[in-house]
């Protein structure tokens, strides 16, 4: 399904903080800056294709910057690849800076601080989980804010399939979601990796796409209040003793990954402005919470607020 954030749907006033918000909520916080917050124009839409997100931005003359005190507010430990379409805005991170053209790539570790900067520009991102990209730390340092040609070799490839999944995401739904997820994120292996100047992309290991397979399955089902370790082997056809294996390179069970993605739903919900007539009752029942008090636990916990009171927070 696809989520649409439009600034023209608020009053002048109140446009540039909804959109911050809105990136917060479909990517991670970034701090906005716009010269004139009344003349603030942009449109942000979203659709998850199993474990990878397309972000697609159209952008007036701004600055976006993600400081290390947002990351340390909030760090989800995604990576991005931003495909250009129109404009040339400059990318910063770590110590390097590069002004992309249209039809470039630039990866991003949305985990370092960040500046995206410049004239009115649109852009298409691939967001997935920095653990499913089979690089080092050191690697993906050694990539963050280059710039990748998008005109040939796996570049171009990448390129041609972000656009058609930007162009209609919904085509790319459903069961077949979890593969073309998979599928996105080996082509971008083999990008990166040509990147570095090795031969060939390094290969996931099956454990890495049976995993891919595994969270895409939990995604799609974190409203059933039965979602469990034991339905989830029994769907995927492997013991639960080799399910909690998978997720031992996560550093989390297969129980706090669920727990983890079912507040983080209920979090974007409740920060929503279209949907706080929804009570808070039906959002934890909506993302497979039956008892609203432990959700009211858990979400504290997590964020510090109960959801009401993030909820307010926010809208």
């Amino acid at each position: 399904m696809t989520v649409v954030f439009r600034a023209s749907d608020k009053s002048a006033a109140e446009r540039l903080e909804y959109m911050r918000q809105a990136v917060a909520e479909s990517i991670v916080p970034f701090d906005l800056r716009h010269e004139d917050e009344t003349s603030f124009s942009c449109e942000i839409r979203t659709a998850d294709i199993g474990v990878v997100r397309i972000v697609e931005i159209d952008a007036p003359t701004s600055e976006a910057v993600r400081t290390r005190r947002l990351i340390r507010r909030s760090d989800p430990e995604v990576c991005t690849i931003h495909l250009q379409l129109r404009g040339h805005p400059v990318v910063e991170q770590d110590d390097r800076q590069v002004q992309v053209c249209p039809g470039d790539l630039t990866f991003v570790d949305l985990s370092r601080p960040t500046r995206v900067a410049g004239a009115a520009h649109r852009q298409v991102s691939v967001m997935f989980p920095r653990a499913l990209l089979p690089l080092s730390r050191e690697k993906t340092r050694r990539l963050a804010g280059v710039s990748i040609s998008g005109r040939d070799g796996t570049g171009a490839l990448v390129g041609r399939l972000v656009r058609r999944m930007a162009r209609k995401p919904d085509e790319f739904g459903g069961a077949s979601a979890t593969r073309i997820g998979a599928a996105v994120l080996d082509l971008t292996t083999a990008m990166l990796a040509s990147q570095l100047g090795q031969e060939a992309a390094v290969p996931p290991p099956p454990r890495h796409v049976l995993l891919l397979r595994v969270q895409a399955f939990i995604e799609e089902r974190l409203g059933d209040p039965e979602l469990s370790p034991g339905m989830i082997a029994a769907a995927n056809h492997i013991s639960l003793r080799y399910l909690h294996k998978l997720f031992e390179p996560q550093s989390r069970t297969v129980a706090g990954f669920i727990r983890e993605r079912r507040l983080e739903r209920c979090r974007r919900d409740l920060a929503d402005p279209g949907l706080a007539y929804i009570p808070v009752r039906a959002i934890a029942l909506r993302w497979g919470f039956p008892d609203p008090a432990r959700l009211n636990r858990l979400f504290k916990d997590e964020y510090g607020v109960t959801p009401g009171e993030y909820r307010r927070l926010c809208i």
